[in-house]
């Protein structure tokens, strides 16, 4: 049986539909820890991600999704194992994408103020996210791809622009794209997986 380490985005939790599609439908031996147990950043979701693999059994396939996709690839960076990752639309380049969508005056008034509450789609609770967050996002928002990855990314990503899993690449040469269409959820393209992961594990 597969066995699959997946990390979840930014808003999203350990019960989502990308590993119980992977478990339920795929057959999938899936181990999904809550992202946000050491924190919010980059950094402490990288640690999350690195407790995982020194903990437990090996993983077949690391799998990631956008904010968790980026989380796993600072974890595994320095990492010398051979380790294989499926990479759904990842949030490279979050410092400069967050700052687009939220805008000049707000990227001013959060620094200057330290916090800044967010309200995620779905949640009944506001998140109130430190200024520190964006400082480690700018930090770590462009990992060095070293291991075996595919990324799958959406041609209408209206999240993260395709462009920067693109821009990742061209530091790596162990790293595929494959487009599909679809969203930043990548709803409609669960069904690519058994694909993607055969790609690179052959």
């Amino acid at each position: 049986m597969m066995r699959v380490l997946f990390a979840h985005g930014l808003w999203s939790a350990p019960g989502g539909s990308k590993p119980s599609y992977m478990e339920e439908i795929l057959g999938w031996d899936v181990v999904c820890p809550d992202m946000r147990k050491n924190g919010w950043s980059i950094s402490s979701q990288a640690i999350t991600v690195r407790q995982e693999l020194e903990s437990s059994e090996p993983f077949d396939i690391l799998i990631g999704s956008s904010f968790g996709a980026l989380a796993i690839a600072n974890a595994v960076e320095k990492h010398e194992g051979d380790l294989r990752l499926v990479l759904l639309a990842p949030a490279f380049g979050v410092y400069d994408t967050l700052a687009s969508q939220i805008g000049v005056s707000a990227m001013k008034t959060w620094k200057e103020e330290g916090t800044r509450c967010f309200i995620p789609p779905d949640w009944e609770k506001e998140v109130l996210l430190p200024w520190s967050f964006m400082e480690d996002s700018l930090k770590h928002g462009w990992p060095l791809l070293r291991h075996r990855t595919v990324i799958l990314h959406g041609r209408d990503d209206d999240v993260v622009p395709l462009e920067n899993s693109y821009k990742a690449c061209r530091n790596s040469n162990t790293t595929d794209i494959v487009e599909v269409d679809d969203g930043h959820r990548l709803a409609e393209s669960l069904n690519v997986l058994p694909d993607v992961v055969s790609m690179i594990l052959s």
